[in-house]
């Protein structure tokens, strides 16, 4: 099951406006190297917008946010936090859910379905503890 990340206004803000950017000044400079990097820039950014996302299969939570790729074992799940924490991470709102897995690992998501995404988590793998803040938002 393919669950895309929720994407927040001001991150599209910044990822269109820089887009944009990036496009008129390739226009006006009319340079090989503006060209480039401004293509290469625009490519990363519309490639992280339409390709973050979680697919669910096979025991797996296969992570892809553009050119980054990575697995979660979902018997290896321990627990499922609530976060804001901005730091880098395959998501696009700041609405996210902090996967503890292995013995100290921690990857981040933020599935636009959070209550179907604990749920399919949940029926293969009973013992994931899930935060409070985190069931409260699957009833809304």
């Amino acid at each position: 099951m393919y669950f895309p990340s929720k994407k927040d206004n001001w991150l599209a803000l910044i990822i269109w406006g820089v887009t944009l950017l990036m496009g008129w000044q390739m226009i006006t400079y009319k340079s090989l190297v503006s060209y480039i990097i401004g293509l290469l820039i625009i490519c990363l950014l519309l490639w992280l917008w339409f390709g973050t996302g979680y697919k669910i299969e096979e025991g797996l939570i296969k992570i892809k946010s553009g050119p980054f790729r990575s697995t979660v074992k979902i018997n290896e799940i321990k627990r499922l936090n609530a976060t804001k924490n901005p730091l880098a991470g395959p998501a696009l709102s700041i609405d996210r859910i902090e996967i503890i897995h292995r013995k100290y690992d921690i990857s981040i998501v933020s599935p636009k379905n959070v209550a179907e995404f604990i749920r399919v988590l949940l029926t293969e793998n009973q013992y994931i503890q899930v935060d409070n803040n985190l069931s409260n938002d699957k009833n809304n």
